[in-house]
């Protein structure tokens, strides 16, 4: 509510200037006002938005891992630091959040100036109670919410112009819908709005006890709670802040009071089922969690969060430090019994497919990553919780290899198999678990030297280690182009492990790349025939991951048989499954497939984009350069095929477009979703800012350009590129190419040097 002006101030910041920090007290709206203008530039960054909350991150140490889990949800970023970060970023035209600094304040400081120094289309976009004091750094100073003056009216209608009023209002109708406040009331609403100096966060805690007490009543606490707290400010909190929290927690029922104290062991957004499962016990028994938990809703200490068929909450900053402070909790016995919480949810991913939504769940796991590596590194931290560790990181292959979390799955299973202990089941399988990474990351070498280790120490314990270790190295066969010892290998898997009633998990990879290695060897009847299989035996297990690389695997075979339209569309019906998994392999995968059916059916301009985007992908997330094998060979003779059919500008054109567009701009357009318009850029009609900051003037004698095509003129004329150009005006890139070909068309020219030629003339004439 309100807030438009910082909004609006914050966009064209962002134009000008590469970090802003947005600025304020404890409860003030930092998070919401940087969301919402990162929000409202999205389209601008070809390679996204990253939010970072650090409130959850404690140790400066880790702010790192915190970023680039943000900025590489792939996994592969080849190591720490802000060196690594900065080669991950590159020329990324991206927006970095990095929410709540003011605890790691220095820490974020050195690495924003570490990052921007080192990547150059990189904005970011802080909110901190403190500048972080970079050089060349914005400030946004978010003031108190808008509250009525001596002259502003009586009315509550006078009154709710004033945003101060307005939330306040808001808040009491979403707490207590049959409540109708009327003028009677109005002055007392103004007069706690007063009092709470117009911080949001203070209103909202204060309008959600309006449903039980008195206005009157509410007035009185406040003058007590202000009183006593008058210039205190502990911990950087405003004391009006920490009044209204103190207030509300001992208007809190004793469930309510012990439930806060115990939620903080959440980093992040959790759901009921786990505070439940975690924070209750003897004192606070599981059925009294729920109220408790509606109860902290209602009175607006924790916040709801609606996410597509679930609600998860989680706590405000100074809510979470309030809960930490109060005490009386056990905190180690609460992080173990998270930990135990959250090894069962791995688990019970890892089965997901037998018994629900796959899909929906590994979503879920990944969503709830930020709780999921809290109970891995405190397993990390002490030996005798390695078996839980490494049980709980192979049971998340999945979130590694499938939903592209590579690089945190290698660093987990690292730091747990240093752990002191012997050759037992959990170590084989963190092992075997690792090696999965590694073929995914083509780290062969690696590979092989795991599987060797394995193979030397393994207990005889579970009898499916073996198989696994079996199929394992048939994986290094086949990405390594040896057909014949794939085959063996992956066949020998697949037919020693055909279920005899519960599936086991590695069966349906090794039929997929037993499926791959056969087309690849051009057996593509035996190949179409195993990836069948492989679709039946999925649709039974309600399995949809490994559907869509059998989709994919079909899609090969269609190719090879000369069928475009047919492995165009297996090809779609696998991405669209990578795309929710955000499982980068899977997704350059198909990027290539299509692109090599778009060559295919004569399509030419579109196989070069789309195989230059999965050639741009691959790179970006450093995956590795082969590929299989199959596609490898593929991609290479297609694009002869394009390089051949097309002249060499629109050629040169068609690659520049696809390398581009960024992983995810490019899976919208091989599935016809490309956005248009000029829906992406910042800012208002008649506030427009140029692209050196300043206010753009008057058209006068730059007719009959558009104020917009002026600025893209003028940039042509500093000899940008359009890539730059989208960048420095914060819209896409196709943007910019429209505006470029208007420019021609109006001005009668032909190239981009008239262009240059005429804004320079322009400007010496102004």
């Amino acid at each position: 509510m309100g807030r438009k002006k910082e909004v609006r101030q914050i966009r064209r910041l962002l134009q000008a200037s590469r970090l802003v920090t947005v600025t304020g007290v404890a409860g003030v709206g930092k998070s919401r006002v940087a969301v919402e203008a990162a929000s409202g530039v999205r389209r601008a960054f070809v390679d996204g938005v990253h939010v970072v909350e650090l409130a959850g991150v404690g140790d400066p140490g880790h702010l790192e891992r915190a970023v680039a889990r943000a900025l590489d949800p792939t996994g592969t970023l080849a190591g720490p630091g802000g060196p690594g970060l900065a080669g991950l970023l590159g020329d990324r035209q991206a927006l970095l959040v990095l929410d709540s600094c003011e605890h790691l304040v220095d820490a974020c400081a050195a690495l924003a100036q570490t990052l921007l120094e080192n990547s150059p289309e990189l904005r970011i976009l802080a909110t901190s109670r403190q500048p972080l004091g970079v050089p060349g750094e914005h400030i946004v100073a978010l003031p108190p919410m808008a509250l009525p003056g001596p002259r502003a009216g009586t009315s509550l209608a006078a009154l709710a112009r004033h945003d101060a009023v307005a939330l306040f209002l808001q808040r009491v109708a979403a707490a207590n819908p049959g409540y109708a406040p009327t003028d009677a009331d109005a002055a007392r609403i103004a007069e706690i709005c007063v009092r709470l100096e117009g911080i949001p966060l203070a209103i909202e805690l204060a309008a959600a006890r309006a449903r039980e007490i008195p206005l009157g009543l509410i007035l009185r606490f406040l003058d007590d709670r202000l009183w006593l707290l008058a210039g205190r400010t502990a911990g950087g909190r405003h004391p009006t802040v920490g009044a209204t929290v103190e207030w509300s927690h001992e208007l809190c029922t004793a469930d309510e009071r012990l439930l806060w104290a115990r939620l903080p062991v959440f980093v992040s957004a959790f759901d009921a089922a786990a505070a439940e499962a975690v924070c209750a016990d003897g004192e606070l028994p599981a059925e009294r969690v729920l109220p408790a938990l509606l109860g902290l809703v209602d009175k607006s200490i924790v916040v709801p969060v609606r996410q597509e068929e679930d609600t998860v909450y989680r706590l405000p900053g100074i809510i979470r430090e309030y809960g930490v402070a109060a005490g009386g909790v056990d905190r180690e016995r609460l992080r173990r019994r998270h930990l135990e919480y959250y090894a069962g949810l791995a688990q019970r991913g890892r089965r997901a497919g037998r018994y629900g939504d796959q899909l929906r769940m590994w979503i879920r796991v990944r969503r709830d990553w930020p709780n999921l590596r809290a109970a891995l590194d405190l397993c990390a931290e002490d030996a005798a919780l390695r078996e839980i560790g490494l049980m709980t990181a192979a049971a998340l292959w999945y979130l590694w290899v499938a939903c592209g979390m590579l690089r945190e799955g290698r660093h987990h299973l690292e730091r747990l198999l240093a752990l002191p202990g012997p050759w037992d089941d959990a170590r084989a399988w963190g092992t075997l678990t690792l090696v999965y990474i590694a073929e995914a990351r083509g780290d062969l070498e690696p590979a092989r030297s795991l599987l060797e280790e394995c193979d030397r120490h393994s207990p005889p314990g579970d009898p499916l280690i073996p198989l696994v270790h079996l199929k394992m190295s048939g994986t290094v066969a086949f990405l390594e182009g040896d057909t014949r010892g794939a085959e063996r290998m992956l066949g020998e898997a697949a037919e020693r492990l055909v279920p005899d009633g519960e599936v086991p998990e590695v069966f349906l990879p090794a039929l997929i790349e037993l499926g791959t290695s056969l087309a690849w060897g051009g057996e593509t009847t035996r190949a179409g025939e195993v990836f069948l299989e492989c679709r039946r035996i999925c649709a039974e297990l309600g399995e949809e991951w490994a559907s869509a690389y059998a989709d994919y695997g079909l899609g090969l075979v269609a190719l090879a048989e000369g069928d475009a339209g047919r492995a165009a569309a297996y090809a779609r019906d696998s991405l669209r499954v990578k795309r929710r998994l955000a499982d980068a392999v899977g997704i350059v995968f198909c990027l290539e497939l299509l692109g090599c059916a778009a060559a295919c059916d004569g399509d030419l301009p579109r196989a070069g984009r789309l195989l230059a985007a999965a050639r741009a992908g691959r790179s970006d997330k450093g995956l590795p350069e082969g590929g299989y094998p199959v596609m490898t060979a593929d991609s290479a003779r297609w694009a002869e095929v394009v390089d051949r059919g097309l002249p060499p500008r629109e050629a040169e054109r068609a690659a520049r477009e696809g390398a581009g567009m960024g992983l995810a701009e490019a899976v919208a357009y091989a599935l016809g979703e490309e956005p248009g318009g000029d829906a992406g850029e910042a800012g208002d009609a008649g506030d427009t800012v140029g692209a050196r900051g300043g206010a753009v003037r008057d058209a006068g004698d730059w007719a009959p350009l558009t104020r917009r095509e002026r600025e893209v003129a003028e940039l042509v004329a500093d000899g940008l590129t359009n890539r730059q150009i989208a960048h420095r005006l914060m819209v896409v890139q196709r943007t910019v190419d429209s505006h470029v070909e208007h420019i021609l068309a109006k001005l009668g020219f032909s190239a981009r040097a008239q262009v240059a030629a005429w804004a320079t003339r322009r400007r010496r004439d102004a």
